[in-house]
């Protein structure tokens, strides 16, 4: 299922906020009272400035906040996704972010609330990520303008290996499979997932012969690595992509990333039965 929670889900609000004629002595204690890093400035019901505690503590007692505040605010928009909004915290180095729209303070969100969302973007038993992740990064990938191409990865008869080796090993299995993706991932290009069950998707900018080349020599190693783990197993995949004409529409690129998946899968059904490696379309 498409996931991608935008700050309007989980923002805080109301807002603490503060006028820029009040003094750095009375911000102090109003954020003291509040236990809050920081203090969104509004005049007028429009967002000025920001005083925080390192602002507090450069600045006299006596001052104004006005003089005080930084005035260059980074901020969001409630429509920004979390995967974004932890990225432009991660760059300013910063632990609370204001939300607003057309200057107008809507809320405020902290980096506590982005890492516990973050949490839940990976797979608990693999340790990669999930697919509500990959479904983000896709449509990150296309709003930047790039090509995708998809590889579903599909363990052949793994409810048989559970029979026989167990769930324990089962679980040992799909955690080998995961490890081997991720060599293969080229950074800033390459990201996977474990989609459910036994299939894992992997989504790269590459071109779709590229995308090949890539599923045929990850297929080859699980088939060489598997036994050496104590449970051979093999895997058919799907592979769907090529040149597209993308849209920054968020509903628009979630129907596209469903649409390649959904081929990849169906691909990766057919070449299981069709006794093929992989197969694309």
């Amino acid at each position: 299922m498409f996931v991608m929670l935008e700050i309007k889900d989980i923002m805080i609000k109301p807002v603490f906020t503060i006028s820029p004629d009040k003094s750095v002595r009375y911000a102090a204690e109003y954020m003291h009272e509040k236990n809050i890093g920081g203090l969104p400035v509004v005049e007028k019901n429009r967002l000025s400035g920001i005083i925080t505690s390192r602002d507090i503590r450069l600045n006299h007692p006596n001052r104004i906040v006005a003089d005080a505040m930084s005035k260059n605010v980074i901020y969001c928009s409630p429509i920004d996704t979390t995967w974004a909004v932890a990225e432009l915290m991660n760059l300013h180095n910063i632990e609370r972010l204001p939300v607003a729209e057309n200057d107008k303070l809507l809320g405020m969100v902290t980096k506590k609330q982005i890492i516990k969302y973050i949490s839940q973007l990976y797979d608990h038993l693999t340790g990669i990520y999930n697919s509500t992740f990959i479904y983000m990064i896709a449509g990150k990938l296309l709003e930047e303008g790039n090509e995708l191409s998809v590889i579903l990865f599909d363990i052949n008869d793994f409810g048989e290996l559970n029979k026989k080796y167990g769930h324990v090993n089962g679980d040992n299995c799909l955690k080998t499979i995961a490890d081997i993706l991720i060599k293969y991932i080229d950074d800033n290009n390459d990201y996977v997932c474990r989609y459910g069950g036994d299939e894992f998707v992997f989504v790269t900018s590459k071109k779709i012969r590229q995308a090949e080349e890539l599923a045929q020599k990850i297929i080859d190693n699980i088939a060489d690595c598997t036994p050496e783990a104590g449970f051979p197993v093999t895997v058919a995949a799907g592979i769907s992509g090529g040149k597209r004409k993308y849209s920054r529409n968020i509903v628009k690129q979630k129907n596209v990333v469903e649409n390649l998946i959904n081929k990849a899968s169906l691909a990766s059904t057919r070449a299981k039965s069709q006794g093929l490696k992989y197969l694309s379309v």
